[in-house]
């Protein structure tokens, strides 16, 4: 199996130091935005077994866990599942007449469709 999500987030954290160095601010919230997205999708789940707190030694190996490893088709899913949000998003904007921001989330959605 290969981590593609490793693959997409180093292409992402590429397009956002460029995007940074050039002051494209809109661009470089969204990068910052999916890469929160990434990390939420490698998250593995606590189930049954989680404890509410409970103070532990710092390095305790018996809460390290390796994240998942996203293959092809999650990392498609997810990136489809953030740019469909923003379509449907501009769609209701640009109902309400706020076509300035339906403009700015069409404008992620196809900056989205790069990773895709």
């Amino acid at each position: 199996m290969s981590d593609a999500g490793a693959v997409v987030k180093a292409k992402i954290r590429r397009d956002l130091l460029s995007a940074a160095k050039a002051r494209r601010s809109d661009e470089t919230r969204l990068l910052r935005v999916l890469l929160g997205a990434f990390d939420n999708a490698e998250a593995v789940p606590v189930g049954r077994a989680h404890e509410r707190y409970k103070a532990r030694m710092f390095g305790d190996p018996s809460v390290e866990v390796p994240r998942r490893v996203l293959d092809e088709d999650a990392v498609r899913a997810l990136l489809l599942s953030e740019q469909s949000e923003r379509i449907a998003a501009a769609k209701e904007f640009d109902a309400l007449g706020r076509a300035d921001e339906a403009r700015r989330l069409e404008s992620e959605a196809a900056l989205i469709g790069r990773y895709l």
